[in-house]
Formats: structure tokens, C-alpha cells, sequence
């Protein structure tokens, strides 16, 4: 393993897997608007290259907005 977080290949950027890791644990945060400027930086450098990232964050935003929503109308029917 390669300790720069990301090498060339193929015209292709691969991450290694503790960056994709630590982005992906990361993803509520950002949601959130909890991460702190240095690991907010860190969050976006990674996201804007790494395209299994940018869909892993795509589908917990999805996920958070349909529980959003679904909370949002059961409220409506309670109130």
C-alpha cells in the first residue's frame, strides 16, 4: 500500500481505501454542517475525484432527504 492518498493509473485517480473510508464516515457530518474547515476541505478535494464516493454520498443524501420527508408528513397528519 502507497501512503500518497491517491496515484495515477489508466487516466484514472484511485484512492486508497482509508481515504474512502474516512470520507465515507464523514458524509453525515458534512450533512450535518459539522465538520471542521480542515476536514471539510479534506471532505470535498476527495469527493470531487473519487466517483464511488460522490455516489455513496449521493445515496445517504437521498436516504436523508426521504426521512426528512417522511418524517415532515407524519407530523403533518399528527398536528
Amino acid at each position: 500500500m502507497t501512503s500518497i492518498s491517491a496515484v495515477r493509473f489508466d487516466q484514472t485517480v484511485r484512492f486508497d481505501q482509508q481515504e474512502c473510508r474516512s470520507t465515507r464516515a464523514a458524509i453525515p457530518g458534512y450533512l450535518d454542517r459539522r465538520l471542521e474547515p480542515r476536514s471539510l476541505r479534506r471532505f470535498e478535494t476527495h469527493i470531487d475525484r473519487c466517483p464511488g464516493c460522490i455516489r455513496a454520498f449521493i445515496d445517504v443524501r437521498q436516504v436523508a432527504w426521504a426521512r426528512r420527508n417522511a418524517d415532515a408528513r407524519r407530523l403533518d397528519r399528527v398536528g
